[in-house]
Protein backbone atom coordinates (compact mmCIF):
# COMPACT_ATOMS: atom_id res chain seq x y z
CA UNK A 1 0.00 0.00 0.00
CA UNK A 2 1.26 3.43 -0.91
CA UNK A 3 1.99 5.95 1.77
CA UNK A 4 -0.17 9.00 1.73
CA UNK A 5 1.74 12.10 0.82
CA UNK A 6 -0.68 14.17 2.82
CA UNK A 7 1.10 15.76 5.74
CA UNK A 8 -0.80 17.17 8.68
CA UNK A 9 -0.84 20.95 8.44
CA UNK A 10 1.71 22.73 10.55
CA UNK A 11 0.34 26.02 11.69
CA UNK A 12 2.69 28.57 13.08
CA UNK A 13 2.13 31.25 15.71
CA UNK A 14 -0.25 34.04 14.83
CA UNK A 15 -1.44 32.17 11.74
CA UNK A 16 1.59 32.97 9.62
CA UNK A 17 3.08 30.19 7.52
CA UNK A 18 6.69 31.40 7.60
CA UNK A 19 8.66 30.00 10.56
CA UNK A 20 11.29 32.73 10.33
CA UNK A 21 8.67 35.43 10.78
CA UNK A 22 6.85 33.74 13.62
CA UNK A 23 9.25 31.78 15.77
CA UNK A 24 12.18 34.06 15.19
CA UNK A 25 10.85 37.23 16.89
CA UNK A 26 10.12 35.39 20.15
CA UNK A 27 13.43 33.54 20.03
CA UNK A 28 15.38 36.72 19.25
CA UNK A 29 13.56 38.42 22.13
CA UNK A 30 14.59 35.58 24.42
CA UNK A 31 18.19 35.94 23.28
CA UNK A 32 18.07 39.71 23.81
CA UNK A 33 17.07 39.50 27.48
CA UNK A 34 19.87 40.91 29.59
CA UNK A 35 21.64 42.42 26.57
CA UNK A 36 22.08 46.11 25.88
CA UNK A 37 20.03 45.82 22.68
CA UNK A 38 16.91 44.45 24.40
CA UNK A 39 13.98 46.71 23.49
CA UNK A 40 10.27 47.14 24.12
CA UNK A 41 9.64 45.42 20.76
CA UNK A 42 11.28 42.27 22.11
CA UNK A 43 9.09 42.48 25.19
CA UNK A 44 6.01 42.92 22.97
CA UNK A 45 6.94 39.86 20.89
CA UNK A 46 7.02 37.72 24.03
CA UNK A 47 3.82 39.24 25.36
CA UNK A 48 1.99 38.57 22.07
CA UNK A 49 2.71 34.85 22.35
CA UNK A 50 1.53 34.83 25.97
CA UNK A 51 -1.72 36.66 25.21
CA UNK A 52 -2.68 34.48 22.25
CA UNK A 53 -1.90 31.21 24.05
CA UNK A 54 -3.76 32.39 27.13
CA UNK A 55 -6.79 33.17 25.01
CA UNK A 56 -6.73 29.80 23.24
CA UNK A 57 -5.71 27.30 25.90
CA UNK A 58 -8.09 25.62 28.31
CA UNK A 59 -8.03 27.42 31.69
CA UNK A 60 -6.61 24.47 33.65
CA UNK A 61 -4.06 23.39 31.04
CA UNK A 62 -0.30 23.60 31.36
CA UNK A 63 -0.16 25.90 28.32
CA UNK A 64 -2.59 28.33 29.95
CA UNK A 65 -0.61 28.35 33.18
CA UNK A 66 2.65 28.95 31.29
CA UNK A 67 1.03 31.74 29.25
CA UNK A 68 -0.24 33.43 32.44
CA UNK A 69 3.24 33.23 33.96
CA UNK A 70 4.84 34.49 30.74
CA UNK A 71 2.37 37.37 30.56
CA UNK A 72 3.14 38.35 34.15
CA UNK A 73 6.86 38.34 33.43
CA UNK A 74 6.42 40.37 30.23
CA UNK A 75 4.18 43.03 31.77
CA UNK A 76 6.95 44.22 34.07
CA UNK A 77 10.53 45.25 33.43
CA UNK A 78 12.35 42.16 32.22
CA UNK A 79 15.74 41.52 33.77
CA UNK A 80 18.41 38.94 32.99
CA UNK A 81 17.34 36.85 35.98
CA UNK A 82 13.95 36.27 34.29
CA UNK A 83 15.52 34.68 31.21
CA UNK A 84 15.36 31.06 32.37
CA UNK A 85 11.76 31.29 33.57
CA UNK A 86 10.72 33.02 30.34
CA UNK A 87 12.52 30.36 28.29
CA UNK A 88 10.78 27.52 30.14
CA UNK A 89 7.34 29.05 29.68
CA UNK A 90 7.99 29.99 26.05
CA UNK A 91 9.17 26.43 25.37
CA UNK A 92 5.74 25.19 26.44
CA UNK A 93 3.74 27.86 24.58
CA UNK A 94 5.36 28.04 21.12
CA UNK A 95 5.20 24.35 20.14
CA UNK A 96 1.57 24.12 21.31
CA UNK A 97 0.66 27.27 19.39
CA UNK A 98 2.20 25.87 16.21
CA UNK A 99 -0.18 22.92 16.32
CA UNK A 100 -3.33 25.05 16.38
CA UNK A 101 -5.33 25.78 13.24
CA UNK A 102 -5.05 29.10 11.44
CA UNK A 103 -8.72 29.86 12.01
CA UNK A 104 -8.45 29.24 15.73
CA UNK A 105 -5.32 31.39 16.01
CA UNK A 106 -6.98 34.20 14.03
CA UNK A 107 -10.03 34.11 16.31
CA UNK A 108 -7.76 34.33 19.34
CA UNK A 109 -5.88 37.29 17.87
CA UNK A 110 -9.17 39.04 17.13
CA UNK A 111 -10.37 38.40 20.69
CA UNK A 112 -7.13 39.75 22.19
CA UNK A 113 -7.32 42.83 19.94
CA UNK A 114 -10.98 43.41 20.90
CA UNK A 115 -10.12 43.17 24.60
CA UNK A 116 -7.28 45.65 24.15
CA UNK A 117 -9.60 48.02 22.26
CA UNK A 118 -12.24 47.83 25.00
CA UNK A 119 -9.62 48.37 27.69
CA UNK A 120 -8.25 51.44 25.91
CA UNK A 121 -11.78 52.88 25.49
CA UNK A 122 -12.61 52.26 29.13
CA UNK A 123 -9.40 53.84 30.41
CA UNK A 124 -9.86 57.62 30.85
CA UNK A 125 -6.15 58.31 30.38
CA UNK A 126 -6.17 56.59 26.99
CA UNK A 127 -9.26 58.54 25.90
CA UNK A 128 -7.62 61.83 26.84
CA UNK A 129 -4.54 60.94 24.80
CA UNK A 130 -6.67 59.86 21.83
CA UNK A 131 -8.77 63.03 21.96
CA UNK A 132 -5.67 65.22 22.20
CA UNK A 133 -4.25 63.64 19.04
Amino acid sequence: MRKSSHRPPKVLPLGIKNRQRTELPALVALTAIGESWFSSQHQSDLLAVALVVREMAAPESLQHQCAVTLQGLCEQAIIADDKVEIALNLAECLPWLQLQSNARVQRAIAAVAAKAERASRDCPEQRAVAEAA
